[in-house]
């Protein structure tokens, strides 16, 4: 049975560091991909990547036990993304590529797989480019990330309640676009 984020990080903070490289591993791809669409370059989203992993790892002492681990962890690669930001002068939007990677059925029909992948990536695109910065990242931690509003309140610095209205306007705008 495979070890609960919090189990891990309870051993991290007594020394593992197999629970950390275990943390590392299950995280890193996802949060390269947050990063990656925050600041738009794949070369410094993995900069950023490392950075954030080095900040948990000097930070696991301060976790509190009874909270969850994803929404810490994208809280801090968020706010590592934005120092990067900062640092490089920039205020890049979103990057092109906001595609999920495809989960391919060993059954499925390549050319099916593939549309339905053009599908996915049209939708992203159009949220990219007609939702504000806020709105996308929102969706995204919602979508791709799976975490529930409180959890997304906690990595965007918002109440509840600006998420819960801003994830509203995102999707009633998604389904007027596409029905």
């Amino acid at each position: 049975m495979e070890e609960s984020d919090e189990e891990l990080v309870a051993q991290c903070q007594n020394g593992s560091p197999r629970a950390f490289e275990s943390l590392l591993h299950r995280y890193q791809p996802r949060v390269l991909r947050f990063v990656e669409r925050q600041i738009g370059n794949l070369e410094d989203a993995r900069d950023v990547t490392q950075r954030t992993f080095l900040q948990v790892h000097d930070s696991l002492s301060r976790f509190r036990s009874g909270n969850r681990f994803s929404p810490w962890l994208f809280t801090i690669a968020r706010r590592q993304g934005i120092d990067f930001l900062r640092q490089a002068g920039s205020r890049r939007r979103v990057h092109d590529q906001l595609a999920t990677e495809p989960r391919p059925d060993a059954e499925a029909d390549p050319q099916k797989l593939l549309s339905q992948q053009e599908g996915v990536d049209a939708i992203w695109h159009w949220i990219r480019t007609n939702l504000d910065a806020r709105s996308a990242e929102i969706l995204w931690l919602r979508i791709q990330e799976d975490l529930d509003l409180s959890e997304i309140a906690q990595v965007t610095n918002l109440s509840k309640s600006n998420v819960k209205v801003l994830l509203h306007r995102a999707r009633k705008s998604l389904l007027r676009t596409f029905p």
